[in-house]
């Protein structure tokens, strides 16, 4: 039981670097790097940067050392400092794509896709299904 609190607590601590980390980005890192790049999380001593492009990975992975030092600044000390690649980080340069944009266009709705009769079962099926799968979702779903 001590040995959770403990863990807890510890973990605790990490977050709330981490919090201060994300408060101070764009002052640690300068505007345009912040933007392509944010740290992840921070686990026994290290800190997990993820970045969204190769050359800003490569500069991070070269200017590590002075960033770590601009870090300890701020009260944090860290062992190690890992930078993965990461597409996931938004970039101004994409387009942001929502949840629901993507919902009402996927090709099993309804109200974008005309309706047919599948092949295998004869039930009613939206067209797109029927395109992406040449059966519906009833039939897919027994198969896989």
């Amino acid at each position: 039981m001590r040995n959770c609190i403990d863990n807890f607590k510890k973990s605790w601590k990490d977050l709330d670097k981490l919090s201060k980390l994300n408060e101070n980005w764009e002052k640690l890192t300068g505007l345009e790097l912040s933007k392509a790049c944010k740290p992840l999380k921070i686990e026994h001593k290290t800190l997990i940067i993820a970045v969204n492009n190769p050359q800003w990975r490569q500069a991070l992975i070269y200017n590590k050392h002075r960033l770590k030092e601009s870090i300890s600044g701020f009260g944090i000390n860290l062992n190690e400092i890992k930078i993965i690649q990461n597409y996931e980080v938004k970039s101004l340069d994409k387009k942001e794509i929502n949840a629901k944009t993507v919902w009402e266009n996927h090709p099993s709705r309804i109200k974008n896709n005309n309706m047919v009769i599948c092949k295998i079962c004869n039930s009613p099926a939206p067209e797109g299904e029927i395109s992406r799968w040449g059966k519906c979702t009833f039939c897919w779903r027994k198969n896989n």
